[in-house]
Order: C-alpha cells, then structure tokens, then sequence
C-alpha cells in the first residue's frame, strides 16, 4: 500500500494491528516511514523513526537509506547529515544508498565541491561506486558547465567495471552539446549503439537544438550527421520552425536502416518535443 501512496490505509492497519495485541517489527516501521517519505510527509515518517527506537526496534539500512533520501530531495541536508550520524552510532554502515542520496541532496542546493567530496569519502571508507553514483556527479558538473570533470568521470567508469546506462549518455550528450562539443556528442550516440542503448529521441533532442541554433556554422564548414548518414541541403533554413528546418535540411546519402531510423526519431523529437528541444 505504502508503494501505491495509499498512507492512510497502512497507516490505519498499523494500527489495528497494534489493537489487536500484534507487535510491529522492522519491517513494518520501514515501510510505513519509506511510505510516508515518498509522499513528502517527512514529520509523520521521523515521528515514526523515534516511535520505534524508543520501543527499542533496531532500524535497519533501508530505514535510514529511506529518511536520508528523502531529506536530500527536499534539500534538507543537515537533516539527512543528522540521521546518518545516528545510523553510524548504531553500528550500522552507510552504503552506497545514503552516500549517493546525499550527493544528490548537495546537487539540489548547488553545492557540487561538496557533492564531490561526499563522492571521494565513498572511496576512502571502500564503499563501492554504482552507476547511479556517478550519473549524479556526471549530471551536476554539466549543469555546472564543467563539461571536462565530467568527461574524466565518464572515463574512469569502465576502469572501476562500472558502464554508463541510459542516463549517463543522455546526460553527457546534452552536456557536450550545450558546451559546443558536437563531434564528442556524436561519437558518444554511434557507442551508444555499439554498446546495445539505441539511441532515441531525448539522445537525438540536444544534437538537433545545436544544429538548428547554429544551421551557418554547420553550413559552412560542411559538417555532416555522421552517425545518421545525413547531410544538409543550403535551401534548408529559410523556415522559421524547426520541424519545417529539419524536414528541409536531411539528404540521405545513404538510406540504409540507421539512417532512416535516425532521421524518424529526429524528426519525432523536433515534433513531440519542443519544449525540450
């Protein structure tokens, strides 16, 4: 129930359960709290963290991973600090859980050299990295416009035998492309596909709004979509909308399956997406 948002009803059957002489465990508490937490309800589910400490129910991880995430996400970071400390007091260790969800926490109040120092603490107490990690970092030094940090980031994944996902490309592109990287940008789309993540239309959207921002620079230096097997035509920009530029601008040079994919979701995301794009 707690899953679906429906507090109240967990929150009346703990209750029954305590009439009826049935003692809630660890297991209850998390997931009324992790309920509680995900709904915003962030006084109920502290309330609940003492109710069961001071009934002397040991909270576990999850308990402490749920609290901490959830005080992050509303940027409360010396609250989320406060109940790792109590989870350190417990002889419990923090994971790489908590530790990321407080990197998230600092991110969110742009305090990215602190974000980074929580993420060198996690290798100095041997907390193993997860990809999650490092999109968190990866994502707030793009948005910091610190687009080489977080290539070295980037770079440094498959050496610890951690892969970029979805997300860490998706990322990285709109990062690259914002810093004028376009080649990098389009290297990073055609690995994508090596790597078995097609790329689709929030990897194409950053690529387009570069292109279309900057249709002279492009134009006069001849640059091509090399992973789409596009190339541009000179009548393309004399539209002032973008789906009417792009649909002007693609001269397959050879339609082969990715080509026509590509331009299908570029098109897509110029269509669908403009708000974004």
């Amino acid at each position: 129930m707690c899953k679906d948002t429906f507090v109240n009803d967990a929150f009346d059957l703990y209750y029954e359960m305590v009439a009826s002489g049935i003692s809630p465990n660890v297991v209850t508490y998390t997931a009324l709290i992790d309920g509680f937490c995900v709904v915003g309800k962030l006084e109920e589910a502290l309330g609940l963290f003492k109710k069961m400490i001071s009934e002397n129910i040991n909270p576990n991880v999850y308990t402490f991973n749920g609290l901490v995430d959830a005080f992050c996400k509303e940027g409360k970071i010396e609250e989320a600090k406060n109940v790792l400390n109590t989870m350190m007091e417990k002889d419990l260790k923090s994971d790489v859980v908590a530790y990321s969800s407080l990197m998230n926490g600092y991110c969110l109040v742009n305090e990215v050299f602190k974000a980074q120092s929580i993420f060198k603490t996690m290798a100095e107490r041997e907390l193993s990295y997860d990809v999650r990690s490092y999109n968190i970092m990866i994502n707030e030094f793009c948005k910091m416009k610190m687009v080489d940090e977080a290539i070295k980031l980037f770079e440094e994944m498959p050496l610890k035998q951690i892969f970029p996902d979805v997300v860490t490309y998706h990322t990285l592109i709109d990062g690259l492309c914002k810093s004028g990287r376009l080649s990098y940008a389009m290297e990073l789309v055609d690995e994508m596909d090596d790597r078995g993540e097609p790329p689709n239309i929030i990897t194409y959207c950053p690529i387009v709004d570069v292109l279309c921002k900057n249709h002279d620079g492009v134009l006069s230096s001849g640059k091509s979509l090399p992973s789409c097997g596009l190339s541009f035509s000179n009548k393309a920009f004399s539209s002032s909308s973008k789906l009417s530029l792009f649909l002007n601008v693609i001269e397959p040079k050879e339609l082969g399956t990715k080509a026509i994919e590509s331009a299908s979701l570029l098109v897509l995301a110029l269509a669908f997406t403009p708000a974004e794009c």
